[in-house]
């Protein structure tokens, strides 16, 4: 219920920034107001300007909303003070932006996201070292995800790759490398590629559906690593991808984005034939050291992360590439977020750092704190300003970029978090060195 002191803070604005309080006579610092919102028409109030205590946080803003609504039962909210969210009080967020206690204060509401809740856990034999989801891989290329909405791939440590439902049944396992498989991408609704510390990466056709299983059959095994790959893109077409692993090279290959006619039920004999082998289009070299993470973001742009402390962005048209960011420390894992035209990264230094894409040569303009390396980040294909990463330390963290401290902090893996993932705008996935894959499901608060 809302409490009744509420209504008794809450004025209108007047020359001065302080009034009497009406306990004991004494002065508390007040500041004139105007809430405003993009939710629905019956979640706004008036943006006439109000007067209210600096002492406020979004606690006690939150109860202001509710009793503006009439509601009769009380509704969280999150809130937006130039541009950040607010964590503490007006006056702490109004001190620190130099805003004037004779300044009308623009406060955002927006809706405040509850703790992501864990839906159902799986477990395998070995580490997860990555995760991609089908229905997220559709949203960010504006594919159809079709029947294979809610389908999720792992990549494990025991040389297998796992195809999963929302709720951890298990679909189908994609079985063919030779040692651990360390990364995996969607290429559209029934293909996928899987790369692996055997110097491979294998691309897979999937047939069936969720209600009678899959099959999954290797359709080509890819060639030209000499040391472990450690992570695969793929175009937004789907008429290719990008690997890139310990030798350093960015590797680009070419596929069929129609994948031919579905894979038929092989006799045994068949099945122990080897795939027919492929070669990369080109080897594009520039990187120092390990590529650990590679984005093939748009048609013509490919970045990738590198041991060597630099993003790189390459041009796919002319295979050349230029620095797009500096970190001096080594970095581990990237994503790249066309909506917010922002380059996610994380690093050895216990750092992910936040870069503007458009800019070169800057300082990152958003560093959040971890407690150990970051081994995975992926920005929300719905939300812009939503970002999740994966620890060392066991922790994975879902963030709004607009604060420095975590939204949530989902419960650990150990001891280690090695990656994280969307699933749709409405689900997260996770996977760890405990080799349990976690689904969360997310709603309002």
């Amino acid at each position: 219920t809302i409490r009744p002191s509420v209504a008794s803070y809450i004025g209108t604005p007047r020359s001065s920034s302080t009034r009497q309080a009406c306990n004991g006579g004494m002065s508390e610092a007040h500041a004139a107001c105007r809430l405003t919102t993009n939710l629905p028409n019956e979640l706004k109030v008036t943006d006439a300007p109000l007067e209210l205590p600096t002492r406020l946080t979004r606690f006690g803003l939150s109860e202001v909303v509710n009793h503006l609504l009439n509601a009769e039962k009380l509704r969280r909210f999150d809130f937006v003070v130039n541009g950040e969210l607010l964590r503490g009080t007006l006056a702490q967020s109004m001190e620190r932006h130099e805003i004037s206690g004779e300044q009308i204060l623009d406060i955002e509401y927006i809706e405040l996201l509850a703790p992501p809740a864990l839906s159902s856990e799986t477990e395998h034999p070995d580490w997860i070292a990555g995760v991609a989801s089908a229905q997220t891989h559709a949203t960010l290329h504006a594919d159809a995800a079709g029947s294979f909405n809610g389908i999720v791939l792992a990549a494990c440590y025991d040389g297998v790759a796992y195809a999963r439902t929302a709720k951890g049944e298990m679909l189908a396992e994609l079985r063919g490398h030779s040692s651990a498989v360390k990364s995996v991408s969607w290429l559209g609704e029934r293909r996928a590629v899987t790369a692996s510390k055997d110097r491979t990466l294998r691309v897979w056709n999937l047939s069936g559906s969720q209600s009678q299983g899959l099959q999954a059959q290797c359709e080509k095994v890819c060639a030209g690593h000499s040391d472990s790959v450690e992570a695969v893109s793929a175009s937004p077409a789907g008429n290719g991808f990008c690997s890139g692993g310990w030798d350093g090279s960015l590797m680009v290959w070419r596929v069929d984005p129609d994948g031919g006619e579905p894979p038929k039920k092989r006799s045994k004999a068949d099945a122990q034939d080897a795939p027919p082998e492929m070669v990369p289009e080109a080897q594009l070299q520039g990187h120092g050291d390990c590529i650990s993470s590679v984005c093939w973001s748009t048609a013509d742009l490919c970045y990738s992360g590198s041991w060597d402390g630099t993003v790189r962005e390459w041009d796919m048209t002319t295979q050349t590439a230029t620095i797009a960011v500096t970190a001096q420390k080594a970095v581990t894992c990237l994503d790249v977020s066309l909506a917010a035209s922002a380059i996610a990264t994380g690093h050895s230094d216990h750092l992910l750092r936040v870069w503007d894409a458009r800019q070169r040569g800057l300082a990152a303009r958003l560093a959040l704190q971890h407690k150990a390396w970051v081994s995975c980040v992926a920005w929300s294909p719905h939300q812009p300003l939503h970002l999740l990463s994966a620890c060392h330390d066991g922790s994975v963290r879902l963030w709004d970029t607009r604060s420095t401290v975590p939204l949530h902090e989902l419960p650990p893996h150990n001891p280690k978090a090695l990656c994280v993932a969307w699933d749709g705008d409405d689900r997260i996935v996770s996977g760890g060195a405990d080799g349990h894959l976690h689904f969360f499901q997310i709603s309002s608060a």
